[in-house]
């Protein structure tokens, strides 16, 4: 009890993504919010890497992270920390590709180069390529629902996100997956 006392405000004794974006809010501590980016960062940057190139993935990322820095008084607990962050996110990149009168996502490819043989390692190569390929056939909101869900949200998350209803999102991620499906058949034969 006393030791929980001595460490209180200590960001090394936070470790709940809403406690750490709490204390951030209350004490404007950047070591709150280094945390906060430890637990986020990459998967933030992994969604916009899926939809962007590298460049502007890592910079929509810190833009990103500049909004949490100055809409921190914002953040209102109703959803998690991660659906807020991912949301700000999003809305950064659908402003850039308004900027470029851009709306259809460029899927960079991305090549694991794990360790195997080299005909693992080719397959590998041909499945993610065909993965890219088929995910940017499918349309804006249908793909970027379906990233969404890859990424661990749930639909209510999802539905907060974009800022659509939870059926909505059901219907994206029902017509994602029956395209993506179609085009594999399709590519089968």
């Amino acid at each position: 009890m006393l030791l929980s006392w001595f460490s209180k405000g200590d960001p090394e004794s936070e470790s709940d993504p809403l406690s750490l974006m709490q204390s951030y809010i209350q004490t404007d501590n950047p070591a709150f919010l280094a945390r906060l980016i430890q637990c986020y960062g990459n998967d933030l940057y992994h969604f916009l890497l899926k939809q962007t190139e590298p460049v502007l993935a890592a910079d929509l990322s810190q833009q990103t992270w500049l909004r949490v820095m100055e809409q921190k008084q914002q953040f209102a607990g109703q959803s998690s920390v991660k659906t807020w962050v991912f949301a700000i996110g999003r809305n950064l990149l659908l402003d850039e590709f308004r900027k470029q009168k851009r709306w259809l996502y460029e899927v960079e490819q991305e090549i694991a180069t794990e360790q195997g043989s080299p005909a693992l390692v080719l397959e590998q190569q041909q499945n993610e390529l065909q993965l890219q390929q088929l995910l940017a056939l499918l349309p804006l909101v249908q793909r970027e629902a379906l990233l969404l869900q890859l990424e661990g949200f749930s639909l209510q998350q999802i539905a907060q996100i974009t800022a659509t209803e939870a059926e909505t999102v059901k219907s994206r991620l029902r017509y994602a997956r029956q395209t993506l499906a179609k085009q594999r058949g399709e590519d089968d034969e």
